[in-house]
């Protein structure tokens, strides 16, 4: 794209003083401050994005039979381009303020304060030449999202006996979130000069449509600001005998603003226990080999406050005016208020295994949880008749469930040679466990996963038009040929369609027959991460891998149907049925059929994906330590690093793992991830 310079400047600091015996204060800033000069929400309008950002960028809205660089439209779209003018300004400041007192030996309180504060400002002005009227526009937002956290903690730690363990903690914190946002836009300035938006511009135009005199707004304002809270009291008892058997509970009782008047606190408790069986003397003193080994176990419930501050009391909008007066109007489709509307609660059980070997030359990590998610939050539709169509509710429940493994091994553990290796993998799956009513809602199905990808099953190709089965309509007196998804009855399937399974028997092809193919979620997914250094060289990587996900590539059915501008798809090596007995990629391509007969939601589609990436790599070199004394410094290393960098899949589309995880289905219109070279220069004195 054109213009989108960026530029980004971040300082930090920190300070930790003891001014006196026993009491200690830590100081942490940070400040970035960040300037663009397009955006992504970059447009005339607030919150739009204007096509002028798609000349000559986005390969979407280019095309082969369009004039390309260097004709008189690339350059008047060009020109466009550097007449609207746009800055992005974004400040950001975190602070964090902490002070701990030891009141007596293993008794000590603390307190902090922590703030995040961010703004940013938006300017854009639009020429009056790209405005059909004639009109030139300038608009200015400014978002404002503060944060401020205040924890006080008390804590004690006490050994009794060399054998008796305890660590104890008690506290109370408070969180007070803020949104505000202003925006505005102001049109017709006398110059395309004037970026900005004075006072005197005209607040009220005319302009003639449909032979009538429409009084039209030079200027709009808008303004929003939500507030919520969050307060909390906890508390922690730890206990081990010997590092042997360990107990952990705690205790938390939250209160949100964001619930109902009768709900807004939630009481999460939770418990664990861990034995370190290695230390027990049948162990230590019969199995030499084995340096570490642990079992835990755990149950906890914890809960989850939602995004919207104000939904439990009722959502009102500004409605149409009346007689000049402003009016308030409720949100029928969804804004009825309720009192009861709560937590979200998620019960969690986990159970695991700590293994080292071989003088912790060897590990082994072995973990499986289940989480219960109960009173998810759900629009409930409402019986009619109703003034309002929906409701929130606390209405469904979800489950996720995995095991996770990890295996890490020092294969060199020398002074000057040093390797080590981890290789981890999971599984995880979840479920759609109950709703509302009981029954499957909104495209979830009870007992399937989440995350399922759906399509209509096929059986292979229709090669001669007496494949196609007949459907009678008695009632509208007529008998055709099964038609195509689009269920149009012109429309029918002919040689050279895949063969779609009428699953419901209803005698036609559409997606009430879609079945289920599989999870968006792979099957197993992890990760290889090396460390190595000889003497003053090191080497660091890391890997990513994903094994058997569920992926829809339909960026090829947009240029397929209907023959779409711009034809994005490698069609060489791609096959088209053509005669019977054929077995290709796709239906025939004919210019007389609709586009209803190249559709991305057959089961023949769905590929099962696998990739491998090479996500990191660094090779540094730091001068060996005696140079480094004699100039006066504890380091200097030189490192090249990249990201991204390679990459192994089956997919036929850009990149798997920027498709959504969700739904499994891959428009095209994601970017792979960028790669990312770095050279740099680490200095310690």
């Amino acid at each position: 794209l054109k213009g989108t310079g960026f530029k980004r400047v971040d300082l930090n600091m920190t300070m930790n003083v003891t001014p006196v015996k026993k009491f200690n204060i830590d100081m942490r800033f940070n400040a970035s401050i960040a300037n663009r000069k397009r955006g992504t929400n970059s447009g005339s309008q607030l919150g739009a994005a204007p096509s002028i950002e798609t000349v000559p960028g986005d390969p979407f809205e280019l095309s082969t039979l369009k004039p390309g660089a260097g004709s008189a439209p690339w350059e008047a779209a060009l020109d466009a381009v550097r007449g609207t003018k746009e800055a992005n300004r974004n400040i950001r400041l975190r602070a964090n303020f902490r002070v701990n007192y030891e009141v007596i030996k293993d008794l000590n309180i603390s307190a902090s304060l922590s703030a995040d504060y961010s703004i940013a400002r938006r300017n854009y002005f639009q020429p009056s030449y790209m405005d059909s009227e004639g009109r030139s526009q300038s608009v200015g937002e400014t978002g404002i999202n503060m944060m401020i956290l205040t924890e006080e903690v008390l804590s004690w730690r006490k050994t009794l006996g060399e054998d008796h363990n305890f660590n104890l903690m008690a506290g109370f914190s408070y969180q007070y979130d803020q949104m505000e946002y202003n925006g505005g836009y102001a049109m017709n300035s006398p110059s395309d000069k004037i970026y900005y938006a004075p006072s005197m511009l005209p607040s009220l135009d005319q302009e003639e449509q449909g032979g009538t005199t429409n009084v039209v707004a030079m200027k709009y304002y808008e303004s929003d600001m939500q507030e919520k809270g969050l307060m909390s009291y906890f508390a922690r008892l730890e206990y081990n005998f010997r590092e042997k058997y360990l107990v952990s509970v705690s205790f938390r009782r939250d209160g949100s603003s964001t619930f109902g008047e009768n709900h807004r606190w939630g009481t999460f408790p939770s418990v664990a226990a861990g034995w370190s069986f290695s230390e027990e003397p049948f162990i230590k003193n019969n199995v030499g080999w084995l340096s570490f080994g642990k079992i835990r176990a755990s149950w906890g419930r914890s809960g989850m406050h939602f995004d919207y501050p104000y939904l439990a009391l009722g959502i009102l909008s500004v409605g149409d005016p009346f007689q000049g007066e402003a009016t308030l109007t409720p949100d029928f489709v969804s804004g009825l208020y309720n009192e009861d509307l709560s937590w979200e609660n998620t019960d969690q059980y986990d159970i695991g295994l700590d293994l080292d070997f071989f003088n912790y030359r060897l590990g082994v990590v072995l973990d499986y949880y289940y989480r219960y998610t109960d009173d998810l939050l759900m629009q409930v539709p409402l019986s009619q008749p109703n003034t309002y169509q929906m409701q929130w509710r606390n209405a469904a429940a979800i489950s996720n469930e995995g095991v996770e493994l990890l295996v890490k091994y020092d294969i060199f553990q020398k002074d000057d040679l040093y390797w080590k290796i981890s290789v981890n993998g999971a599984k995880n799956w979840n479920k759609f466990r109950k709703s509302y009513s009981g029954y499957d809602e909104s495209g979830w199905i009870i007992g399937k996963p989440l995350n399922g990808v759906y399509a209509i099953p096929t059986e292979g190709w229709y090669n001669y038009q007496e494949e196609v089965p007949i459907v009678y309509n008695n009632s509208a007196g007529y008998k055709s040929y099964m038609g195509s998804i689009a269920g149009y009855v012109s429309d029918f399937f002919m040689p050279g369609d895949l063969k779609y399974v009428d699953v419901n028997g209803d005698g036609a092809a559409g997606y009430d027959d879609e079945i289920y193919i599989g999870s968006a979620l792979p099957e197993v997914s992890g990760g290889l991460v090396s460390e190595f250094r000889w003497k003053n060289i090191d080497v660091s990587l890391s890997m990513a891998y994903q094994i058997g996900r569920h992926i829809v590539n339909s960026l090829p059915f947009g240029s397929l149907t209907g023959l779409k501008d711009p034809f994005i798809m490698d069609i060489q090596g791609t096959t088209f049925w053509e005669k019977p007995g054929d077995d290709p990629d796709y239906p025939s391509w004919r210019t007389d059929r609709t586009g209803s007969h190249f559709n991305s939601g057959a089961a023949c589609y769905v590929e099962k994906v696998n990739w491998l990436k090479l996500k990191t790599l660094s090779i540094g070199y730091s001068l060996p330590k005696a140079w480094m004394k004699k100039l006066g410094m504890k380091e200097l290393r030189v490192f090249a690093s990249g990201e991204n960098l390679l990459k192994w899949d089956n997919y036929s589309g850009l990149d798997p793992e920027t498709v959504d995880i969700t739904s499994g289905y891959d428009g095209g219109r994601n970017y792979p991830l960028a790669r990312k070279l770095t050279l740099g220069l680490t200095l310690k004195f």
